[in-house]
Order: C-alpha cells, then sequence, then structure tokens
C-alpha cells in the first residue's frame, strides 16, 4: 500500500511542477513563511495554547511529535503513532478529534495566505460540487501559520467561502500543530492507516483526483 501512495504523490508532485511546488521558508520564496524547526524528533508534545490564543476552544496537542518531514522515500515518521488533536472545528464550532477511530485518517495542513494552498482548497471544494471522496476514510484540515497581515484573513473566512465541506481546526499561536506533525512547507498532507501508524507525509500540491485515487489506496487491505 505504502509503494502506490509514494507512486500517488510522485505522480501529484510532477503534475504540480513549475507552479504548485510547496511555499518554502521566507529566505528562498518571496513572501513565504516555514514552520520552526521542531527541537527533537521525540519531543513531548503538551498542550501550549495560552492566553493569546482566538481559537474557539482551544487547540490541545498530545503525544510525541513526529519528526521534521524532509524526504518522501523513507520517512523516519513511517510506521509511529501520530500526535492526537483535539479542539473545535472552525466552521461549525463541533468539538474534533483528529485521530484515527479504527480508519484510515488524512490531515491536510494549509495556510491561507500560500497560493498554492489557495489552488488546492480551490480545486478540491470545486471538484467535491460532483464527485465524493472515497467512504471510509476520515478528512481534517488544519489551519497553520495565520498572520493577521497577509491574505485570506481570517482563514475560517476564507474556507467558508470557498465551500470547505470537511472539519477544520486552527493551530495554536505556539505552532503546536506544526510541530507535532514536522510541517516544514505547505500545502502538506499525512495519512494515518486504520492502525493509528503514519503510513506516509507529502508535501506540495495534490489535487482533487489524485486526492480520492489516495483515499481509496488507503483502504486497500495492507500486506
Amino acid at each position: 500500500m505504502r509503494r502506490a501512495l509514494i507512486g500517488l504523490c510522485a505522480v501529484a508532485l510532477a503534475a504540480a511542477c513549475g507552479g504548485g511546488e510547496p511555499a518554502l521558508p521566507a529566505d528562498t520564496a518571496a513572501g513565504a513563511t516555514s514552520a520552526p524547526a521542531t527541537s527533537a524528533a521525540t519531543m513531548s508534545v503538551e498542550d501550549t495554547a495560552s492566553v493569546e490564543d482566538t481559537t474557539p476552544g482551544p487547540t490541545q496537542v498530545s503525544g510525541t511529535a513526529l519528526p521534521k518531514f524532509e524526504q518522501l522515500e523513507d520517512d523516519p515518521a513511517v510506521g509511529r503513532t501520530p500526535p492526537v488533536v483535539v479542539g473545535t472545528d472552525l466552521l461549525t464550532g463541533d468539538a474534533v478529534r483528529i485521530e484515527s477511530q479504527g480508519r484510515p485518517i488524512v490531515i491536510a495542513f494549509y495556510a491561507h495566505w500560500c497560493p498554492h494552498c489557495q489552488a488546492e482548497v480551490a480545486d478540491l471544494t470545486e471538484w467535491l460540487e460532483t464527485n465524493e471522496l472515497p467512504a471510509g476514510v476520515d478528512f481534517f484540515a488544519v489551519s497553520v501559520l495565520e498572520d493577521s497581515t497577509r491574505g485570506n484573513h481570517p482563514p475560517e473566512k476564507w474556507l467558508r467561502d470557498k465551500g470547505w465541506q470537511h472539519p477544520v481546526m486552527a493551530d495554536t499561536s505556539a505552532l503546536s500543530v506544526v510541530d507535532a506533525f514536522g510541517l516544514a512547507s505547505v500545502p502538506y498532507l499525512v495519512a494515518v492507516n486504520a492502525d493509528n501508524a503514519v503510513v506516509l507525509r507529502f508535501a506540495g500540491n495534490v489535487g482533487p483526483t489524485e486526492l480520492a485515487a489516495f483515499f481509496a489506496t488507503l483502504l486497500e487491505p495492507s500486506g
């Protein structure tokens, strides 16, 4: 299954070349902001929400952080149990828990100011008007690297205006979720199997049809 997922991501990355590369650190891509490096691959992640957080129902993170993402092949996060994130859906106010509940999950990380994230969200929501993602996989989004001085702020208005249809949670002001999942650039995707183990991480645009195929592959029996 993992080989098939890597193949799908490789196809998506090839299709994105020339305009769909992930947003890079500020010193290599004008106007982009990268996440800070995690302090250690086995950092214990606790809730770092503070009084400065403006998210309804402060986002909480628990568990052990994944290593910072650097490569698709031989990713040291594969096989590890991901951190658990709990909080509130920005769009509905409902409680959200990002954790495998005996089903595969896919977590997409977007920044409201990132042009590649904007393109990904627009393409996916348009595609979902006439299509459905395969059932059996839970899909979540996390709004990261929020910056009130940049475009499409606040992120919940941007996502609501685009017709986003899946639970979305905001990171804390301390970037707890960014650190916990080893995010280095956006857009970013983490896939977790039904046994609650990471099977793949990917940075870059995926596209709706590739994402649907990605979901279907996650549902295939392992082994």
